[in-house]
């Protein structure tokens, strides 16, 4: 497990420092592996899924380790991706990052920066 989260940490860094508000796009395929890999699904999964079964799913087959992870994964898709999609996955991502704040009594700064950038982005015609 101690190294399933370095790894997600180290990919997530790379997201982070990589992302740039006003470049293109990225690959959809690098989010696709993402969820993939380090969640065991495929990103259709999520796309498809209500809030009330992203709560079953995430207090069912994720490790509470695992939510805070999947919530910046959902993020950082939904800024780098079509409008349609961006809304659903920003609308899961401050979802997730509240329910992992909530599960774990956790929060930091930045997690409250993320959730304003999504309110900003979900408000924004």
């Amino acid at each position: 497990m101690v190294r399933w989260v370095e790894d997600i940490g180290k990919f997530l860094r790379i997201w982070i420092d990589g992302y740039d508000a006003f470049a293109e796009p990225t690959d959809p395929t690098v989010f696709a592996d993402a969820y993939q890999k380090f969640f065991e699904r495929d990103r259709i999964f999520y796309l498809g899924l209500s809030e009330d079964e992203l709560a079953t799913y995430a207090k069912e087959q994720l490790q509470v380790q695992q939510l805070h992870p999947l919530a910046l994964t959902l993020l950082f898709d939904g800024l780098n991706t079509g409008a349609e999609e961006q809304q659903n996955l920003l609308r899961k991502a401050k979802f997730m990052l509240n329910l992992a704040m909530a599960e774990t009594a956790s929060f930091s700064f930045q997690d409250y920066q993320y959730l304003a950038m999504i309110d900003n982005k979900l408000n924004t015609p």
